[in-house]
């Protein structure tokens, strides 16, 4: 991992946050390290290369297409690297803990903080853009290294580009047994990774349902041009959300649909992933 000579692995379990670092995220490859005193937890990330991909839809190769997903065109990427799950609470917890940041909540206050802390391997809900963007800030000057949201069309060739502008993360036809989506009748959030055949081509995770994952994009019409100033810091414009959740249809669950929310809005079914540019590209 980049920049791990700055970091200090540890193993000692002694606060709630830490014993929320389970054998099993372990075993998904995430590392518990100590930089400048606080305790952090770092996902495993996915290589994206750079070069060009296929952003939207075209009707005719997908019949479920959305207006707002048109024109499909080209766009083209710098190399970057993308966290291979979306955040679990395990680490928006130590990001609590450590920087006094509001706990999640909601309207509805479903789930309640309490509720998602125990089930530390869960994507993190009830925050709003804001509170992503700022878990990005912290992780980012904890570590040196450029964490952030990713924009909206990183978010999308991570979840669907091999050369062919996939409809789902895993191919073209929809398959319940390869995501959390409301066809499955979970109701509910899963554990990061409980689906493993529903991986993208680079080899990210849950990017179908589960949660919808805030970007660091405000909506705004195709084709996307990334200096309209839609990938802006500080929105105050409605930003984008990518997946669909364990609530949607498995329409809303395809690569290409774009949501879109207030950014100060949070509710049960609403997470994000980080992204990390990668030197030199």
């Amino acid at each position: 991992m980049a920049g791990q000579d700055q970091v200090s692995i540890s193993h000692h379990h002694s606060t709630e946050e830490e014993d929320a670092f389970t054998t099993r995220l372990a075993s998904l490859g995430y590392e518990i390290a100590v930089l400048n005193g606080t305790g952090v937890i770092l996902p495993p990330l996915c290589d994206v290369p750079a070069g060009p991909f296929l952003m939207g839809s075209d009707s005719v190769h997908d019949e479920q297409a959305y207006d707002e997903e048109k024109p499909q065109h080209w766009m083209t990427l710098p190399a970057f690297r993308i966290a291979r799950f979306p955040v679990t609470v395990a680490e928006y917890a130590r990001f609590v803990r450590a920087s006094g940041h509001a706990e999640p909540t909601s309207i509805s206050n479903r789930p309640t903080w309490q509720q998602q802390r125990e089930r530390p391997d869960h994507p993190v809900v009830n925050v709003t853009w804001h509170d992503a963007a700022a878990y990005a800030a912290w992780l980012a000057s904890l570590t040196g290294e450029p964490w952030r949201l990713p924009s909206e069309a990183e978010w999308e060739k991570a979840a669907r580009w091999d050369g062919t502008a996939r409809i789902f993360p895993w191919g073209d036809e929809f398959d319940l047994e390869r995501c959390n989506t409301d066809e499955g009748g979970m109701g509910t959030t899963t554990p990061v990774g409980a689906y493993p055949s529903g991986a993208s081509p680079c080899g990210a995770q849950d990017m179908a349902g589960n949660a919808w994952e805030w970007t660091g994009s405000t909506f705004e019409p195709y084709p996307y041009n990334a200096d309209d100033e839609r990938e802006s810091a500080d929105s105050s414009e409605l930003c984008v959300l990518r997946g669909g959740s364990w609530l949607s249809a498995d329409t809303i669950a395809r690569t290409a649909c774009r949501g879109h929310f207030p950014p100060g809005s949070a509710n049960g079914y609403s997470g994000f992933r980080l992204t990390r540019s990668v030197s030199g590209s």
